[in-house]
Formats: C-alpha cells, structure tokens, sequence
C-alpha cells in the first residue's frame, strides 16, 4: 500500500513538473511572437496559456492586454465589442489572480468601454462608482474622473432621488481631493487643471457660496484633521467665496496642522477679507519662501508688488525685483517696474536733467519686457513713444557730456545708468 502510495506521490510530482515547464513554454513562445510583431499568431498561444496557467506570471496579463487591444484595432464594429468584452473578462481574471497588482481593475474597465465608445453608460457608472467606493485614490487619470462625475451629474440632472445637491457637492470635494493630489505630483500635466475647470463647471448651478459654505461648514468636525480635505475645501472655496467665515476656518485649521506654502498661502488669502493686511503680507511672504515652484514665487511676489504694496513704492520695486530673480522672464514685471520709475521722476528728479534720465531708465525698463515676452511688443511700443516725449534726446546728453558716462539715479530707484558712446 505504501509503495501504492510513494508511486502516486511521483506521477502526480512529474505531472505537476511537467505541467510547469509546458506553462513556461508556451510563455516563452506567444512572447517571441510578440517581439517579432506577429500579434496575430501570437493570440492561440497566449489564450491557452490564458486558459491552463493563469497564475503562472503577472505578464500574461499585460501581454494579453496588449494582444486584445491589437485585437480590438483590427477588428471591424460588428466584431469590436466582442474583443471589448473579453478584455474586460481579462481584466476580471487578472485582478482574481493577481489581486494587489490591479486594485484599480473596476476603473480600467469602465475606460476600456469609453475610450472604444461602447453605450454602456450604466455599465460604465456601476465600474467606476465600486472603484470609487473602494478608494477614490484609484483614481489616476484625468479623463476618468471627469467621466464619473459627468455621469454622478448626469444622473442627478435626471432626477435620481438618490443623489442630493449635498451628495453632489460630496462627491465633488472628494474628487477634487483626488485631482490637488495628482496635480501636485504631476506638475506638467496639463490635463488636470482641464478636467478641473471640467468638473467645476458642471455643479457651478450647485456650487454656490452658499451651498458650498453650508456644506464645508457641516462638514468640518468629522474631516477637520484631514489636510487633504481642507485643502481641497480651501481651493474650491477661493475661487468666489473666499469671503465667507468657514474659509477662515478652514485656513486656520489647515495652517494650524502643517505650515506650507499652500497653507501659508490661504492664511494671506483669509487676512485680506478680514482687512488684516500687514497679516495677509507676512503670510504671502512665509507662502513664498516655502514655494519649490519658482513660477509660483514670481506670482506671489508679483500680487504683493502690484496690491498690499502697491502705495509703498520702494517696497513694491524690491517685490518686483524678487519676482523677477524668481522669473526673469515676467514680462509684466518689468512693465509695472517701468510705469513706477516714471511715476517717481519728480520724487527722484531735482533738475530737468534728472527727470528726463528717469524716463530714460523706465525706457529701457520697458524694453526688458519685450525681450522675455515679445508677445508684450504692443504695450512696450505704447509705453515707449509716452516715455520718450519726456526722456533725455541724444543731443541733450552728447550736451552734458554723458556720451560713454555711468550715472545713478538716486532717491528709491537707485539705479545706475550707462549711455551709450554715441
């Protein structure tokens, strides 16, 4: 009996052997079809292996995927929806398989359905609504956000009594948690300031200052430690209705957990509706030193220039020259630099001389402007012919003797110049 027993031990080893270095064959085999681009010939292969070794490789997936997708693009429409099908049912074996390898399974088949136009809309919503439930976070691409929560609005405009304007408003902080974290990841994806602008659009009837200060204010003590939250909350609210008192709030909470140049940011934002401006100046400044962003900088320092600083002239030209250390290619910069030194040529001008060699320094301000952004020409040409019916003419400096001279202009503009030889 034993000896019975040690014998089926064997066969069923040597089967199970055997087994495995078939798997690893036909593997090996539907993949060199793939490298040599033989897609089609490939497919037999890889579906048997589909079929027999499902759990041998994580590749079986990712290369079907690719086998079906060719599939898909040859196929004619009658046939286009039988190979979508089956890529959703590769999709459904993959994730029994490989479970922590596509958590966002749900969501890949919902797109799958969209991006071949198949009119599956309540399909595509049930996909996308479970991957959501599970974790908005699976969420990674712009193009699938915008179309779960074209569909959540779409049901709702329809009068789906299941789904309330606070229910909207909900799933809309939600995703628009979601769209900050990516953006912050992927700072050169344009796609997610689109679908952002995609998405505010849809609830703007919704969205109002007070729908939307109602529902942050009633939802505040259960998300009030979570920064993702009330960043998300703090932007939506910044737009139009930073005014309202649960934006400030929410900007101390946030502030309060982690000091960044975000936080700092709505902290500036929320001191200006208070009428706190000196407040609102350090915070824009603590929101600037804290920005990895240089562009980003350049703005902040800019809107400290051109408003809270705006009547205390030297501190607006030193906010300017940040924004421009940040940016030297901030155009508007030098145009807004150039109009305050031809406001300053009284101030900074004693003689007629003086004056004019101000306006001579705003010329050259301007042009600046137009070297960065030669988009900016008209503006500087406007400027330019205005400054120059006050400026120094070659003749009144070849008069004082300044051909080939450096002078400086003192008072707050402190700046040097050097005319030209001729």
């Amino acid at each position: 009996m034993k000896s019975i027993i040690l014998l089926l031990g064997i066969l069923f080893i040597t089967h199970t052997n055997g087994q495995k270095i078939d798997c690893t064959f036909k593997i090996k085999s539907y993949q060199e079809l793939l490298q040599a681009k033989k897609i089609t010939e490939s497919f037999d292969v890889w579906n048997d292996v589909r079929k027999n070794c499902p759990k041998e490789t994580e590749a079986i997936y990712i290369d079907g995927i690719q086998i079906l997708e060719y599939k898909i693009d040859k196929a004619g429409q009658e046939e286009k929806e039988k190979w979508v099908r089956d890529i959703l049912k590769l999709y459904d074996q993959y994730n029994k398989n490989f479970p922590l390898a596509i958590p966002d399974f749900e969501i890949k088949k919902a797109m799958v359905l969209v991006s071949n136009k198949i009119d599956s809309k309540e399909e595509i919503f049930n996909l996308l609504d479970s991957g959501f439930l599970k974790d908005p976070n699976y969420f990674k691409e712009a193009n699938s956000i915008y179309m779960y929560f074209n569909l959540y609005c779409e049901k709702f405009n329809n009068g789906d009594k299941k789904i309330t304007p606070n229910l909207v408003l909900e799933k809309y902080a939600s995703l628009h948690a979601v769209l900050n974290k990516l953006r912050e990841k992927n700072i050169e994806n344009k796609d997610y300031d689109t679908v952002q602008r995609a998405i505010d659009d849809l609830i703007k009837e919704i969205a109002t200052c007070e729908n939307q200060s109602d529902f942050y204010a009633k939802n505040f003590e259960q998300n009030k430690e979570k920064s993702d939250w009330l960043t998300s909350a703090l932007i939506s609210l910044s737009k139009k209705c930073s005014t309202k008192p649960i934006f400030h709030t929410l900007a101390d909470k946030l502030y309060s957990i982690k000091v960044t140049e975000q936080s700092a940011y709505f902290m500036a934002l929320s001191s200006i509706k208070e009428r706190k401006f000196q407040d609102a100046i350090k915070y824009y400044d603590e929101s600037a030193s804290l920005q990895n962003n240089s562009l980003e900088k350049a703005k902040i320092y800019y809107t400290l220039a051109t408003g809270l600083l705006a009547n205390e002239i030297p501190k607006s030209k030193e906010y300017l020259q940040k924004a421009l250390l940040a940016d030297p290619n901030m155009g508007k910069a030098y145009l807004y630099l150039a109009q305050l030194y031809s406001n300053g040529a009284n101030d900074c001008g004693v003689t007629d001389f003086e004056k004019k060699l101000v306006f001579y320094l705003a010329i050259q301000t301007a042009q600046k402007a137009v070297i960065v952004e030669p988009r900016l020409k008209p503006t500087v040409d406007r400027m330019t012919e205005d400054f120059a019916k006050k400026t120094l003419t070659p003749s009144e400096i070849s008069k004082a003797k300044m051909n080939g001279k450096t002078t400086t202009i003192a008072c707050w503009i402190n700046e040097t110049i050097t005319f030209p030889v001729k």
